[in-house]
């Protein structure tokens, strides 16, 4: 249970400050714009790259928080299997409530957002699509795998 809130908690957290981060790029590009695009992918692209990101901090940070490891062990960064599925479970059943939370919030009621998360549909689900996408890339690289040969 311990784990789950967690890992509740570093995904919001994660989140939160991506948003503010892909609040303030866009703000940037936006006011001072690129020469020679019309920049209609460009919001795309930056809250592609902060989902990313914010998945793999957000799953290394509450796996490393959650699941703690001794530092003399050979394989110190390994998950077992079993946790690394609950963090990321977790991690998507956060993603998930939160869309269905932004639809009946703002989507459903056709609130017209530009290209800000939340209050944009396309662009918070491209967000979290690739958050997903980078917690899975994280849980991939730091499982142990059960059929390794141990390093003892």
């Amino acid at each position: 249970m311990t784990t789950i809130l967690k890992t509740v908690l570093v995904t919001i957290l994660c989140l939160v400050i991506a948003d503010i981060l892909g609040v303030i790029v866009c703000t940037f590009f936006d006011v001072a714009p690129i020469r020679g695009s019309d920049g209609a992918l460009l919001p795309y692209a930056i809250w592609f790259v902060l989902g990313v990101f914010c998945g793999l901090f957000a799953f290394s940070w509450s796996a490393g928080w959650a699941v703690k490891t001794e530092p003399s062990e050979a394989n110190a960064k390994a998950l077992p299997p079993a946790a690394a599925n609950l963090v990321f479970l977790t991690g998507a059943a956060v993603l998930a409530g939160l869309a269905a939370f932004f639809h009946w919030l703002y989507w459903s009621r056709g609130v017209n957002g530009e290209y800000y998360v939340p209050d944009s549909m396309p662009h918070t689900i491209v967000f979290f699509i690739a958050v997903l996408g980078g917690m899975w890339l994280s849980r991939m690289v730091n499982s142990a795998d059960p059929k390794a040969p141990s390093a003892g």
